[in-house]
């Protein structure tokens, strides 16, 4: 298995990534679309770009591959060739997302604890923050680096201990309440 491309997040000029979610963000089948592995590394066949403002949350990009080739246009806009070659890109969506629940991003990621399987963890980040949104609005915000600090490295212990042993629906988890 390999480590999967994340979710990304503009806040406040700072790039973040998706580690965690409540509630599931603008996914191809809202758009009617069936997305299929692009790589080993996209095992959900789509990744986005987000960014947050003060006025919500807004899906800025989102790569797919869609399993016949049926793509559709998201908010007006048709994807282009991607990098890939088989999928596309939509680019420029700045398309409102009324997203409600919670999401955790991270910064500011510490190499020696990259793990090749699944998502990264919060334990492999300085920089931890968890949103609360209501219809896409921000309420709440708590920064929880401090916490990360405390289990630094965790999950790769964990990972190293198990030696091919290893759960790895954990390891593809982007549970909130996944926290190592």
């Amino acid at each position: 298995m390999t480590a999967q491309i994340q979710d990304t997040f503009e806040y406040e000029k700072k790039a973040y990534s998706l580690i965690a979610c409540e509630d599931n963000l603008a996914m191809p089948q809202d758009f009617g679309m069936e997305p299929t592995m692009i790589h080993t590394a996209c095992d959900r066949g789509f990744y986005s770009a987000y960014r947050i403002e003060e006025d919500g949350l807004f899906l800025v990009q989102m790569t797919v591959r869609e399993v016949g080739d049926n793509y559709k246009p998201i908010n007006g806009i048709m994807g282009e060739s991607s990098e890939y070659g088989y999928a596309v890109t939509y680019a420029n969506l700045n398309l409102f997302v009324p997203c409600c629940g919670r999401i955790r991003l991270a910064r500011d990621f510490i190499d020696e604890f990259y793990v090749h399987m699944g998502y990264q963890k919060p334990s492999a980040y300085k920089t931890v923050i968890d949103f609360t949104f209501d219809t896409g609005r921000i309420v709440s915000f708590i920064d929880r680096s401090k916490e990360a600090e405390q289990i630094r490295g965790k999950f790769k212990e964990e990972w190293e201990k198990a030696q091919g042993n290893w759960d790895v629906v954990g390891a593809f988890s982007l549970e909130m309440d996944d926290w190592k």
